[in-house]
């Protein structure tokens, strides 16, 4: 069986439907019975994003005294941990740093 290009983590999955085993990571590989995420390799390469290294990070606090984690990657984007990153992908949190 050839191996299969996956860009986001794998994961298993039994069908409740059809009862088969997949590794489903963006698409969906049929896998025998009994297959663990530790054998998922020998079904999929997981292809990490480039950019995706976080080069640094720094906690922030927010206005109510939360603590924050910001993040920037090897591309420069910039995350952060707060909920409103989360909904919006961007923050004042964010904003700050990047002005």
């Amino acid at each position: 069986m050839k191996k299969v290009d996956v860009h986001m983590p794998p994961a298993i999955m039994k069908s409740t439907v059809s009862g088969k085993t997949y590794i489903v990571a963006g698409k969906w590989v049929e896998v025998p019975d009994g297959t663990t995420l530790a054998d998922a390799h020998l079904y999929v390469n997981h292809i990490k994003p480039r950019g995706a290294a976080t080069v640094d990070s720094w906690e922030v606090k927010g206005s109510r005294g939360n603590v924050y984690t910001i993040r920037r990657q090897e591309s420069g984007e910039l995350s952060c941990t707060c909920p409103g990153f989360g909904w919006r992908r961007k923050c004042k949190h964010t904003a700050a740093v990047a002005a």
